[in-house]
């Protein structure tokens, strides 16, 4: 029985059979909280799966997965007599969520290619395994019980010889799957060359050497999406970055099918008012675009092997999720609607997690001023009918009414609404202080966004990274499809190299 077995094999089986059970549980727990056009739970986690860091849990468990599922079937002796079903779904199917894997995490190929490995991966890692490992341990209980012990104890004639040189397999598939490569990929890097400044106007941005900057191309996915650019939830991030020694520039473009600059805003009807909204924990419809920066402020190991998801959380009563980290992490949130009409991008930072807080981990910049507010009543018996009115239409454009323009809600103002008039969910102003460090401009045109940040290499503040020419920083990007919290991302981990 010994010789069947060889001891590679057995210490796979042991490593297979951990590292698949807490896939199956994480998977299930990311499948739960995910789109809900495509969520078995309507994309909300239920009180009894798995919650917490789940996107890195799942790659930890993969990095264990993808060698000694590999070891598996090299090392499995052709001696044995025949092949028993349970084999053929457990090999086949570990083989299938190791190709569908890399897929997923490479984001190669059109959106079928994604659409269809996202499937391959939820059916086989959900489905078919579960049943061909319950089957497994069921046989092995039974049929096998009396050779279990001696086919299967790691201290029956140990070898290592064979798991030494299998070691450099190991290594390798666990730089591919947590971006541990010895030498940092060079077209993950953003590099930002120096130009002449200062650069006066932020509108002048546009016209700055955008053209002799390399372009980095990201690819993000499982988020929300609505037609061509987030089709299947997925579109493709192209950045570039300039600098002056004093400021940092930032061009950020996408594809998304449409301009939405509206945040759940009323409608004046013939017998009152309609607050368009569907669900206002989880909105995807009246919604804004948006689209995300995160800058570790501090050295993070956990970042720089699982870039987002070592700061994403799965669960805590909130749809998609939340956000928090030991560590600050620098957050440059553009907003399409309650920020960039004032010609700013929020400042924002992740820390510790704290339930008790509003966002748990999320946090605004100090701020001495200005902002945003939801144009809703904080009186509870007056939430029938919008909390500002704009003094005049031509006022609430871009989906905000501007503070100085923005009037409490009388039924005098309410008179002169025409029916089917739309008015914005939001009235705001520029930010001022800390959390207004962050300047943009934008445009929408042919089914794309651009956008160009600046801000000071160092802004001075404790809650922003400080950037010095002749250095390297990780960062994340994430972008929004008219959507609260259901973003596209991707697994890798990139730089930005002054």
């Amino acid at each position: 029985m010994l010789q069947a077995y060889p001891y590679l094999f057995r210490l796979a089986h042991w490593l297979l059979s951990g590292s698949l059970v807490v896939l199956v549980l994480t998977g299930l727990s990311q499948h739960a909280a995910a789109r809900p056009d495509w969520s078995l739970f309507s994309g909300v986690l239920p009180g009894w799966c798995w919650s917490g860091r789940m996107n890195l849990w799942h790659l930890t468990a993969a990095a264990v997965f993808l060698p000694f599922m590999l070891g598996a079937l090299w090392a499995r002796s052709p001696e044995r007599p025949r092949t028993r079903c349970t084999h053929i779904l457990l090999l086949g199917g570990g083989l299938a969520m190791i190709v569908s894997g890399l897929m997923l995490a490479d984001l190669s190929g059109p959106a079928g290619v994604y659409t269809t490995a996202r499937w391959v991966h939820a059916v086989v890692g959900l489905i078919v395994l579960p049943i061909g490992f319950i089957w497994h341990v069921v046989e092995g209980l039974t049929l096998y019980r009396d050779k279990l012990v001696p086919a299967f104890s790691l201290r029956v004639r140990p070898k290592w010889k064979p798991c030494l040189c299998f070691l450099p397999v190991v290594l390798v598939t666990t730089c591919m799957v947590l971006n541990g490569l010895p030498v940092h990929a060079p077209w993950h890097d953003l590099v930002a060359r120096r130009i002449a400044g200062p650069v006066a106007d932020d509108a002048e941005m546009a016209t700055l050497p955008w053209k002799d900057a390399r372009p980095l191309r990201i690819k993000v996915a499982n988020g929300a999406g609505f037609g061509v650019g987030f089709n299947g939830g997925w579109t493709l991030v192209s950045l570039r970055a300039l600098h002056d020694g004093r400021e940092l520039f930032v061009l950020a473009e996408w594809l998304d099918p449409a301009e939405d600059r509206q945040y759940m805003p009323w409608k004046r009807t013939g017998g009152g008012w309609e607050h368009l909204v569907t669900d206002p924990n989880d909105e995807s419809v009246y919604y804004e675009d948006k689209f995300s920066l995160v800058f570790p402020t501090v050295p993070d190991w956990q970042f720089e092997r699982f870039g987002c998801a070592a700061y994403c959380h799965v669960g805590g009563g909130r749809a998609y999720g939340y956000k928090g980290s030991k560590r600050l992490v620098d957050v440059w949130h553009w907003k399409s609607t309650r920020t960039d009409p004032v010609g700013q991008v929020d400042d924002k930072y992740w820390s510790d997690v704290d339930f008790q807080a509003k966002d748990v981990g999320r946090h605004g910049d100090p701020k001495q001023g200005g902002g945003y507010e939801k144009n809703i009543s904080k009186d509870k018996t007056a939430k029938t009918h919008p909390a500002y009115l704009p003094d005049v239409p031509q006022a609430a454009g871009q989906g905000i009414i501007p503070r100085k323009h923005a009037f409490k809600y009388s039924t005098v103002l309410a008179a002169e609404v025409p029916a089917d008039t739309i008015i914005p969910g939001i009235v705001a102003s520029a930010f001022e202080g800390d959390r207004g460090h962050l300047r943009c401009f934008s445009r929408y045109k042919n089914g794309r966004w651009l956008l160009l940040i600046r801000r000071k290499l160092d802004t001075g503040s404790p809650f922003d990274v400080k950037f010095i020419p002749g250095r390297s920083y990780p960062f994340g990007c994430a972008a929004f499809d008219r959507t609260s919290k259901r973003h596209a991302y991707g697994l890798a981990t990139y730089r930005l190299v002054l």
